[in-house]
């Protein structure tokens, strides 16, 4: 279900979706759940109690993934800022309200079942694609999970998912809408149009006062950004793996250790073709026998190259093992006789066969080297990072502790919050993003806490000055400010004249005439799209087209800003829907999720409204540091 998920985040329908989702925050309520009741929870759903400890524990490591998901950095104020702390408890909050319907229904799953889809999950197969118990423990450890712990947060993910999945499943959404969605996107429409551009005597020079109003009125556009100076250190695997020294004893012991990693299974490039039942199959073998091509055969029965084809694929790989068995027992190129496998016949053909490989430890030297490397890297850190933290605590200096710890100082020039130096030209800082974004935040004499880059490393700064943002004198960008404002009133003066000539065709002036007076060719256009532009029609021009009918006329800037386009639609094209499409089936499913989804988060927020949810504000305002609102 998450893969899922994470595949549907990426559509313009699920970006609209997570404003939607953003909006029923309040219908589940952010603003209505947060008031104060007495008691030693944070919250409560129902029966079900939400302790201050689970939400602080929960949040923490939701947070520390969320930010090596993104390789960003943030701070538990910033997160309290954006709100995460709140939409986070809302989450645990939706999931309490599931788990009491889903005992309220007496859904259930069986431990085969859940031990069935802990064993699809890919995080915890070896490299041959296995599912490996020895990993699986490994990868909980690392996450400080329990074997039971997860088995039991499986177990609500599943129950959790066959309410609101199944709400989302059922909805169908009506043709007409489906129709009305597929004539909007494939509208057609032909214009004819021209292109009026004022020449720069239509505009009168400014004075030097119309220059000053200009330039007090657009400051913001002639403001110096605020620059910074910033002292960095920077201690991450990445730097430091490089210069550590692997034995070849550690490489042998590591070649043993991980050589399972470097094996590859032997694979198969195999066809297959299926038939309904054994004697079809005979036959079909006895065409092949004769002389008939494979694929010819599987083409006669309806299928294409992609259908009759298993691709390059290792024996395990293959969901039915009697077809495995077989198409693994072949020679290269040998027909198999038919096989009855679990759901069908076949017929199976290898064209390619690769044989199982074990690399050598020569052959891994490189790449084993740079995994030991950053892992005896990783440990390195950390005691930098102890060492660093321990001289802060000591109030010694920057310059200092990097002598200490043999750490690289960097002193950045003053830069402002892109990373610019005064000149324009980028500036080299260490873990740039981060750094810039908490040191525009901080100020001069501040003691920052380190921040983490997202290959577990660990960077130090500091603000040493600070030059404010100011409007740039007037007489130092007098001419930008001219040039500035001759192009705004040239666009100004262009747009007046587009909307004088379209209304005089509106009241029935010639195209062809109006054309003569801008002195201007009249061009045109064919099969614009109301989604798609041209480099002759940019969106604000198509927008504009589609605004008016057939035949009607509308005008729009060009995107120099030196000109407009005064245009005429001319045929209309709305294509005749067909709902057995490619696109009408795309339609259907982008509306199938998209309204899916808001019923999943109405029935979430109704059973949430019947169980009775509070929160201790005065509990949340300890738990957080939140001021009250």
């Amino acid at each position: 279900m998450l893969d899922k998920l994470r595949d549907s985040a990426k559509s313009w329908v699920a970006k609209v979706l997570l404003g939607l989702l953003a909006a029923s925050f309040v219908v589940w309520g952010v603003a209505d759940v947060f008031t104060f009741r007495p008691g030693s929870a944070l919250a409560t759903v129902g029966d079900q109690e939400i302790s201050a400890q689970n939400f602080t524990d929960s949040y923490r490591n939701w947070l520390q993934n969320y930010q090596r998901q993104v390789g960003q950095t943030i701070t538990p104020e910033q997160a309290r800022l954006l709100g995460l702390d709140r939409i986070f408890l809302n989450g645990m909050i939706r999931d309490a309200a599931l788990d009491g319907e889903a005992d309220k229904m007496k859904l259930a799953i069986s431990d085969q079942q859940i031990a069935d889809i802990i064993q699809t999950n890919r995080a915890f197969h070896n490299s041959q694609g296995q599912f490996d118990p020895t990993l699986f423990r490994e990868v909980l450890r690392q996450n400080g999970l329990s074997e039971a712990g997860y088995v039991a947060g499986e177990r609500q993910r599943f129950l959790r998912g066959a309410l609101a999945d199944t709400v989302e499943w059922n909805f169908t959404p009506p043709n007409t809408l489906k129709e009305a969605v597929y004539r909007h996107r494939n509208e057609e429409r032909d214009a004819r149009y021209f292109v009026l551009r004022p020449a720069e005597q239509d505009v009168p020079s400014p004075s030097e006062q119309d220059l000053k109003t200009y330039w007090e009125k657009n400051s913001a556009r002639y403001t110096a950004p605020e620059y910074r100076v910033i002292a960095v250190l920077k201690a991450d695997p990445q730097d430091i793996a490089p210069k550590i020294q692997i034995s070849d004893a550690d490489l042998a012991a590591a070649y043993d250790k991980f050589k399972r990693d470097y094996f590859k299974p032997e694979t198969r490039a195999i066809l297959q073709i299926p038939f309904p039942n054994v004697d079809e199959a005979k036959k079909a073998k006895e065409r092949i026998a004769a002389g008939t091509d494979f694929m010819a055969l599987a083409k006669e029965r309806g299928l294409t190259d992609a259908d009759a084809s298993l691709g390059e694929v290792s024996k395990d790989k293959i969901f039915d093992t009697i077809i495995a068995d077989a198409a693994f027992g072949l020679a290269q190129d040998q027909v198999s006789d038919p096989v009855q496998g679990k759901l069908s016949v076949v017929l199976l053909k290898v064209t390619k066969i690769n044989p199982e490989k074990q690399s050598t430890l020569d052959e891994v030297k490189n790449e084993l080297t740079s995994r030991l490397q950053l892992e005896k890297a990783k440990g390195e850190v950390q005691n930098t990072y102890d060492a660093v933290e321990d001289a802060r605590a000591q109030q010694k200096s920057f310059d200092d502790i990097a002598k200490e710890v043999k750490l690289d100082l960097v002193v950045t020039p003053p830069v402002d919050p892109q990373g610019l130096g005064k000149d324009g030209k980028e500036v080299n800082v260490p873990f740039k993003e981060g750094v810039l974004k908490q040191a525009f935040e901080s100020d001069t004499g501040v003691e920052n806490d380190a921040l983490t880059t997202p290959s577990s490393g660990y960077v130090w700064y500091e603000v040493r000055e600070v030059t404010p943002s100011a409007v740039k004198p007037f007489d130092t960008v007098k001419a930008q400010v001219e040039s500035d404002w001759k192009a705004q009133k040239l666009r100004e003066v262009a747009l007046e004249k587009a909307k004088q000539l379209v209304e005089r065709a509106q009241n029935g002036i010639a195209f062809e005439t109006l054309a003569g007076e801008a002195k201007a060719e009249i061009k045109k256009v064919e099969g614009l799209k109301r989604n798609e532009t041209t480099n002759e029609f940019g969106p604000e021009a198509v927008a504009a087209l589609f605004s008016v009918p057939e035949n009607g006329f509308a005008f729009a800037p060009e995107g120099d800003g030196k000109g407009a386009k005064i245009m005429q639609s001319q045929a209309v094209l709305i294509p005749t829907f067909d709902p057995n499409s490619e696109e009408a089936k795309t339609i259907t499913k982008a509306l199938t999720d998209g309204a899916g989804s808001n019923l999943a988060a109405s029935y979430v927020a109704d059973v949430q409204n019947e169980l009775d949810v509070y929160v201790d504000e005065n509990m949340w305002r300890q738990v957080t540091g939140a001021n009250a609102n």
